[in-house]
């Protein structure tokens, strides 16, 4: 969110008004406390700021206040509503999901990260008109953070994995297929960086698969220490197993280093991954096809990892930030226009 605010104010666009939930939410009594401090300084904003727009970032956590301040107040100005997964994928059949479709039908343009996730909005809200949203991947990738760094090749191949430690994410997929690859007597190191609920579950799988000399866990890593991440890696793994990884910004950050990614053939990370063209895709969950995928890579000349390389690079381009919120801005700015 801080980058889309960033980039979107350097096109001269101003947030009159801004509400945030602030740090995490460990129990239910500080959860209530947040959401009740976020909806009121929503309504606050909502009743007594002057904007052009409304822009929504999360549909249902947003559902409850924003159908409130529909209902009884009205539609000061165009509504804009960004979703981003969980909160549509999560919702599905839930009591949520009917004030989403609320706020939905009140809706002016909604924002998709990829095509792979507009699909699925027109799936689950038949009602809704194909022309009213927009793909926009999730502010693109920044060309001045995410860039090639020339190195000399790697005398041992290291793959890389940055992502939540969460369950879905395939942080165990990734730990099974390297267990498999050392079995086979293939020499190599890996890197793991980020946080999450399963990070012991994990350290300990690193142990049992006997890989404590083969995998490094560097924990949560600064955004702008990624690129030499990145850069470090002859591979990115992005073994998620999430119907709702509805793009998948961390794979077209490695690409923009010009660093392949393998990833699971689900979600938005098949929109852009085109397979042994700019990476390699195998089934999600299929550790014996991801240990395939990384040892055919391995197996490629020097020739085809350079080609796989470039490519990856001029597939991370067509997301480049300055283009993508360019095309947003353009967008927001007609919606005004009309209205």
């Amino acid at each position: 969110m801080k980058n889309f605010k960033t980039h979107l104010e350097g096109r001269d666009v101003v947030f009159s008004a801004v509400s945030v939930i602030n740090g995490k939410r460990s129990n239910k009594v500080r959860k209530l406390i947040s959401y009740s401090k976020y909806y009121l300084s929503i309504s606050k904003n909502y009743l007594i700021k002057e904007f052009d727009l409304l822009y929504v970032h999360f549909l249902s956590h947003n559902a409850p206040i924003l159908t409130l301040l529909l209902f009884f107040f009205g539609k000061k100005k165009p509504l804009v509503v960004n979703v981003h997964g969980d909160d549509i994928i999560k919702s599905k059949g839930k009591k949520i999901d009917k004030l989403n479709k609320f706020v939905l039908k009140k809706t002016d343009l909604i924002v998709v990260p990829s095509s792979y996730f507009q699909n699925i909005m027109l799936s689950n809200y038949p009602f809704l008109n194909a022309q009213k949203i927009f793909t926009s991947p999730s502010g693109g990738i920044d060309g001045n953070k995410f860039y090639n760094i020339p190195r000399p090749e790697n005398t041992v191949p290291i793959f890389g994995m940055i992502s939540r430690i969460d369950a879905g994410k395939g942080w165990d997929d990734f730990l099974k297929a390297l267990h498999i690859l050392k079995l086979k007597g293939i020499n190599f190191k890996a890197i793991i960086a980020g946080q999450g609920l399963e990070e012991n579950k994990m350290q300990q799988l690193i142990a049992d698969l006997d890989l404590t000399d083969n995998v490094n866990f560097l924990g949560l890593v600064k955004q702008d220490q990624l690129v030499n991440l990145y850069n470090q890696m002859d591979i990115m793994v992005f073994p998620t197993r999430r119907e709702a990884e509805s793009l998948g910004l961390v794979g077209l950050e490695a690409m923009s280093c010009k660093t392949p990614v393998i990833g699971s053939n689900i979600a938005g990370l098949k929109t852009y991954i085109d397979n042994t063209k700019n990476g390699l895709l195998f089934e999600p969950g299929n550790t014996q096809e991801l240990a395939k995928s990384i040892e055919k890579y391995l197996n490629f000349s020097k020739e085809e990892k350079n080609e796989l390389r470039e490519a990856a690079f001029k597939t991370a381009q067509k997301y480049e930030a300055n283009y993508v919120i360019a095309q947003l801005n353009a967008k927001l700015e007609q919606l005004c226009t009309k209205n």
